[in-house]
């Protein structure tokens, strides 16, 4: 089930984060990380559990995320690994305004 853009920015705005893990064969270790992982967990501060998320999910705010921890471990014939994805800190984040033909101003 999909969780709402404004749950996840909510959440991710009072420090929560998403973390991203993945597997594959330990054969492939020491090269990039896969694009897509194997699954995505939303984090929400001062609550038991995580959230599950989609990739659609994370799809959505992606573009405002940045790579906070990044890990990988071999263990066996399987390497796993994962990462840690917060806000891009506020500093970072620009809003491009426009003046619309009728004065009003509105976000592009």
């Amino acid at each position: 089930m999909r969780v709402s853009e404004l749950v996840l920015r909510g959440v991710l705005r009072q420090g929560g984060c998403i973390r991203s893990f993945w597997r594959r064969s330990a054969r492939l270790a020491g090269t990039p990380s896969p694009a897509v992982p194997d699954g995505l967990v939303l984090e929400t501060p001062g609550e038991r559990g995580d959230t599950p998320l989609c990739h659609v999910d994370f799809a959505v705010v992606a573009k405002d995320l940045v790579c906070s921890e990044e890990w990988m471990q071999v263990v066996g014939t399987t390497e796993f690994g994962g990462a840690v994805w917060r806000l891009v800190p506020d500093a970072q984040i620009f809003s491009v305004l426009s003046t619309q033909d009728d004065g009003e101003r509105d976000e592009q």
